[in-house]
């Protein structure tokens, strides 16, 4: 389990941090893998703060000192060096803020509303809305990617699934916007407190700060296909067990 490196990228912390311990987190992370090799001295003058300020950021981060947290780097270092636990790192990391509960309320409308699914998302999305699409043929679920919203024209109706990493996407507030106003329900799989998720009749979400995430670029999709797989399963296993 990582100590220090999530906080580091994340920095949700319960009050606001000051322009010098934003100075050392910021250091602390461009110099992760040296800082256990690193003295507190030469921290606090390569990042032009002082020891107090380093001492009181080891605090915010859940440490006594500077010397606790520079033995937690030290631990976070050793489970980064090895190639297979950087990715199984990442994957636990995802997986941790998907928002598992709320699958099955999204499944049970898909289940009911099987003849009339229209799937929609937009980029590395729209790869994804294709492979869901595919995954729903297995159960007879006759899916229907769409990528323009002239196309919501032709499925009044219908319930439109929307895959969206960031939820704020403009193509993808529009396709949500003229589907309300076709009196469509709205599905989405997509960012917590986002405009999209917020305007969905029922919503599976993630937490993932995407962009923040070292190696990990803004189309990643392993959340988005975690979560998609997710719905395949919830769907084999509570109607379509039987299916081979």
């Amino acid at each position: 389990m990582y100590r220090v490196i999530h906080q580091l990228k994340e920095r949700n912390f319960d009050r606001t941090i000051t322009k010098s311990e934003k100075a050392v987190l910021d250091y602390l992370e461009a110099h992760f893998n040296q800082i256990p090799k690193y003295t507190v001295v030469k921290i606090a003058r390569e990042s032009y703060t002082s020891q107090a300020t380093i001492n009181r950021t080891a605090k915010l981060l859940g440490f006594k000192g500077f010397s606790e947290l520079k033995y937690a780097i030290k631990e976070d270092v050793d489970l980064l060096s090895s190639e297979t636990q950087t990715h199984i790192r990442n994957t636990e990391y995802i997986l941790s803020k998907i928002n598992f509960s709320q699958v099955d309320s999204l499944v049970k409308h898909l289940y009911q509303h099987r003849r009339t699914i229209l799937i929609f998302g937009l980029g590395a999305s729209n790869v994804s809305a294709q492979y869901m699409a595919r995954q729903f043929l297995y159960f007879g679920i006759p899916a229907i990617v769409v990528s323009e919203l002239q196309m919501l024209n032709q499925f009044k109706g219908y319930t439109l699934l929307i895959l969206s990493s960031s939820g704020e996407t403009q193509r993808c507030l529009q396709m949500l916007e003229n589907a309300k106003r076709a009196n469509m329900f709205i599905l989405s799989i997509t960012k917590k407190a986002s405009s999209i998720s917020e305007n969905s009749t029922y919503t599976f979400v993630h937490d993932v700060p995407v962009d923040k995430m070292e190696g990990i670029s803004r189309e990643q999709q392993l959340h988005m296909i975690l979560m998609i797989n997710e719905v395949i399963n919830k769907l084999k296993l509570n109607y379509f067990h039987h299916t081979t």
